[in-house]
């Protein structure tokens, strides 16, 4: 017999489920099926929450980006100077993918089907433009503070993203981060630059083109 879930368990059962089979088979040869014999449930009761194989799609989609969502609206809500707000930022984004169970492979999957599904590149764009306006905020927070030189924030947030993106990819393919020598030499390098004090105008000069 079927055990009793609520609505929100039942539904979360379901997207355990269609995540491993995604990952398993791929989306093109994932069936809803095969989502259900993964859940222990009908393929009826599959589509009584999604309508579509694609629609289970979408939804772990969403998923993948609430914790991106929560960390953003926790920076927006933090009263503290634009240093500590950033550091805290990055440290959770060390912490999630340090924590993580298993490689978030679906991270993967999701940007592979992205560049042949409009709905789900529109939403992977959606949460990329979400972490640079917030990041720029902060950044640009942080120029007024006078804590951070003056630059282009949205340039700068772009930048970030792209770092974090890039641990999502390294961490898909089971490389982990080295949690503690990114907190201290990592964001330490990403604060101060790669530039050594005092270095030859020269070599400045031609590094910055």
């Amino acid at each position: 017999m079927t055990k009793h879930l609520s609505e929100t368990e039942r539904r979360s059962q379901i997207l355990r489920a269609a995540r491993a089979v995604f990952i398993e088979k791929g989306f093109l040869a994932a069936r809803v099926e095969d989502v259900a014999r993964r859940a222990g449930l009908s393929k009826g009761a599959v589509y009584f929450y999604f309508s579509s194989k694609r629609h289970l799609f979408l939804a772990l989609v969403q998923e993948e980006h609430e914790a991106t969502y929560s960390f953003l609206d926790q920076a927006e809500e933090d009263g503290r100077p634009a240093a500590v707000k950033l550091l805290d930022l990055g440290q959770k984004y060390l912490d999630y993918f340090a924590g993580l169970k298993s490689p978030p492979r679906f991270f993967l999957m999701m940007c592979e089907q992205g560049i042949r599904d409009d709905e789900i590149r529109e939403e992977c764009h959606a949460v990329h433009e979400r972490f640079v306006d917030a990041a720029a905020r902060i950044l640009a927070q942080g120029m007024v503070e006078g804590a951070f030189r003056r630059a282009d924030p949205h340039a700068v947030a772009q930048m970030l993203k792209a770092l974090i993106d890039g641990m999502a990819g390294q961490s898909a393919i089971g490389l982990r981060p080295d949690k503690e020598s990114l907190l201290t030499d990592g964001i330490q390098m990403i604060l101060h630059g790669i530039l050594a004090p005092g270095a030859p105008p020269e070599v400045e000069a031609e590094a910055l083109g």
